[in-house]
Formats: structure tokens, C-alpha cells, sequence
């Protein structure tokens, strides 16, 4: 991901909140050359992002002979930026966005009890309270739902975050930007733009 020096982010713990608020992200092979959009956990931890992939997905084939490389994608808020909102001109529209990629070696596991705390672990995340229980689920239909997945972790080697808020405006420009998005209804692409800079 290009990422000039004004909007590169390299602080662990906005990358780590940054993907546990996108978390439906994106898987990119190359062999096969594919994309999937899938629900990752990131381990801090361990430096690992999981997730999971239905069993007949050929993306799976891809970590089928031992660890191979893969790259996740979280995208966050994103807003187009007109001149019309600028004080200092000339100038050109852009567009305002949030970005973070883990670049990092992916595994396949088939381990029964490494997906099932998988599958545990992210329905807790998304309903906390009474929803989805697997073990108030027939064994049976269990076993066959578990069955048509297989586990992947992605151990991070590097991470390429990018926060493109407009920081290479004056200040008189960013906060006209973060006041027209409010005016536009773009609430969290006007909050993404006061954080990234500052404005409260």
C-alpha cells in the first residue's frame, strides 16, 4: 500500500483497535490469485489473525502444502473530499480514508477443538448477550457446520497502516473538512478526520 510519510500510522495499538472495529476484512492469495471477505480475531498475543474459510473455498488450496503467504485488508471509514470545502486554493478533490494490511504467513488447521473456539469466540464477540449458543445447537448439526470449515491463522510479519485525513491540508482546511462531512451526515469519516488530527 503506497503510504506517504504524512499518513502513515505505525502505533500497535491503533493498528490492533483499528482491526478489532473492521474485523470483517479481506483475504488475498496469490496462488490462487483470490479474494474473500471474512470475519478475522486478532491475538495480539501472538501476533496471529484468524479466521476461518468454508471447507470447499478454493482459497483454501492455497495453504493446502504447508504455510504460504497471505495478506488481510481492513478498510475503515472513507469520504470523498471536495475544493469547495478548502479556504487555501488551488487545489484538486481527494479522498479521505482509513487503511491497514497485514502482510504475514498463513496455516491451515483442521483441529476440531481450534475451530470450535474459533466459532465460540466470535459469536461472543457479536452477541454478547442471549443470540446464537452452539451448545444449544443439536450435536449433530454441529458437527456438520464444523465439518464444512477449515481454520486459518495468519502469523503478522508486517503491518502497513494508513490514515489519509487530509494532515497534509492547514489546519483551517482540516477542520472545514470534518465540518462539511458533519453537514453531509458522514459522521464516522468526519470523527476518523478530528482524531487523526487532533481536533477534538
Amino acid at each position: 500500500m503506497y503510504t506517504p510519510a504524512a499518513f502513515r500510522e505505525t502505533d500497535p495499538a491503533w493498528i490492533a483497535a483499528f482491526v478489532a472495529r473492521h474485523d470483517f476484512g479481506m483475504l488475498v492469495t496469490t496462488e490462487p490469485f483470490m479474494a474473500s471477505h471474512l470475519p478475522f480475531h486478532f491475538d495480539a498475543a501472538r501476533g496471529v489473525l484468524v479466521t476461518h474459510l468454508a471447507r470447499p473455498n478454493p482459497q483454501a488450496e492455497a495453504f493446502r502444502a504447508g504455510p504460504a503467504p497471505a495478506l488481510a485488508i481492513f478498510r475503515g471509514s472513507h469520504a470523498y473530499v471536495s475544493t469547495a470545502w478548502y479556504g487555501a486554493l488551488p487545489a484538486v478533490p481527494t479522498w479521505n480514508y482509513e487503511a491497514v494490511h497485514a502482510e504475514g504467513m498463513g496455516r491451515l488447521t483442521e483441529d476440531r477443538a481450534v475451530i470450535t473456539r474459533q466459532m465460540r469466540a466470535l459469536a461472543a464477540a457479536y452477541e454478547p448477550e442471549a443470540g446464537f449458543d452452539m451448545d444449544q445447537q443439536p450435536p449433530d448439526f454441529m458437527d456438520r457446520m464444523l465439518k464444512g470449515v477449515v481454520g486459518l491463522e495468519i502469523t503478522v510479519g508486517t503491518w502497513h497502516a494508513k490514515r489519509k485525513q487530509s494532515q497534509n491540508r492547514p489546519p483551517a482546511d482540516r477542520a472545514r473538512v470534518a465540518a462539511a462531512l458533519e453537514a453531509r451526515g458522514e459522521h464516522e469519516a468526519a470523527a476518523a478526520l478530528r482524531e487523526a488530527n487532533g481536533l477534538g
